[in-house]
C-alpha cells in the first residue's frame, strides 16, 4: 500500500485539454510535491465530496493565520509607552525598548519573507 502524502497546498493545478485532465500539484509541509490526474469523474466525484465538507469548521478557522485589514501605532497619553492596536481588538502597550525590539524583529522578517519563494495557494 503506499504511503500516505499529507498535503498541505495547492501548487499549480493545469488543465490537460489533449485528455481531459487536471493535474493538481500538492505540496506538504516539508515542500515536497506530488502531482496527481483527475479525469472527469474522479474530479467530479471530489467536488461532490468537498461540497458536502462543513467550509465554516471553528477548529479549522483557530489555525488559520489571522491577517488584520487595520491596525494602528500610537503612544500613551499619561504613560511612556507605544501603542499597537490591530482590528477593533484592545491596544497593547509596549516598552520603548520592546517596540524597539519589535520592530528590529518585524523588520529581519520582512526581509527573510521578501527573500523567500512559497507555493502559491490557490
Amino acid at each position: 500500500m503506499a504511503k500516505t502524502f499529507f498535503a498541505d497546498m495547492i501548487a499549480n493545478s493545469k488543465m490537460d485539454g489533449a485528455n481531459a485532465r487536471l493535474e493538481i500539484a500538492l505540496s506538504d509541509a516539508a515542500g515536497q510535491v506530488q502531482t496527481v490526474s483527475l479525469g472527469p469523474d474522479a474530479l467530479a466525484a471530489l467536488i461532490a465530496i468537498a461540497s458536502q465538507a462543513a467550509p465554516a469548521d471553528a477548529a479549522r478557522a483557530a489555525r488559520l493565520t489571522k491577517l488584520p485589514k487595520r491596525y494602528a501605532v500610537g503612544h500613551g497619553r499619561h504613560e511612556p509607552v507605544v501603542m499597537l492596536r490591530f482590528e477593533d481588538e484592545p491596544a497593547y502597550g509596549l516598552s520603548v525598548s520592546q517596540a524597539e525590539d519589535l520592530a528590529e524583529a518585524l523588520l529581519e522578517e520582512a526581509e527573510a519573507v521578501a527573500d523567500t519563494k512559497y507555493c502559491m495557494r490557490q
